[in-house]
């Protein structure tokens, strides 16, 4: 770069270049998607924090600078609820209430739907269940709030201050494809 202070000072090409690699290089660190990345492992270590100490966010360091926060999204609880499922119980039964006077008219919406979905139906339109069907009703347990994944805020001006005798270095070490003590 010989005398340019900054990367401003360069051509637009050479400053889009050198952005390009960065963003790409450090694309794959941050990446959320790859487990496997700097960005996975950090965020399974706060996963197991949370879960082990009850703590949903903490600070992050640079040098001793706070320059932001890593936490954990929380879903919310789930209370039990009570849900309503219709089952064919007699297949016999119903084929015979189907077959009998009463329900000529629903024939062929029996024909065309599955049997307990025309259970639902007619129930919803008459008030009353086919002979061989039954209303069963289950209560789905109460769920934990689950972790939906992570949140880091970080604030670039902050870092850039918490690293500044080391940012040429640093940054030359990460195109490189290691870390600051490579």
């Amino acid at each position: 770069m010989g005398n340019t202070t900054s990367i401003r000072d360069l051509p637009p090409m050479e400053q889009l270049a050198i952005e390009q690699a960065l963003y790409s290089r450090l694309g794959e660190d941050v990446s959320t998607k790859n487990p496997d990345s700097l960005r996975g492992m950090v965020d399974v270590d706060m996963v197991e924090n949370y879960r082990n100490t009850g703590y949903k966010s903490r600070d992050v360091f640079v040098n001793g600078h706070k320059v932001g926060t890593h936490s954990v999204r929380i879903g919310k609880d789930k209370d039990a609820q009570t849900v309503r499922r219709f089952e064919v119980t007699s297949d016999a039964a119903l084929d015979d209430w189907v077959r009998g006077d009463d329900s000529r008219m629903f024939w062929d919406a029996y024909i065309t739907s599955h049997r307990a979905e025309f259970a639902k139906w007619y129930f919803e339109c008459m008030g009353e269940l086919p002979d061989g069907c039954e209303m069963v009703t289950e209560t789905v347990p109460a769920q934990s709030p689950q972790v939906l994944g992570t949140t880091l805020c970080i604030d670039a001006g902050k870092v850039a201050d918490a690293i500044s005798g080391y940012l040429p270095t640093t940054l030359a070490r990460m195109l490189e494809g290691g870390g600051e003590d490579a």
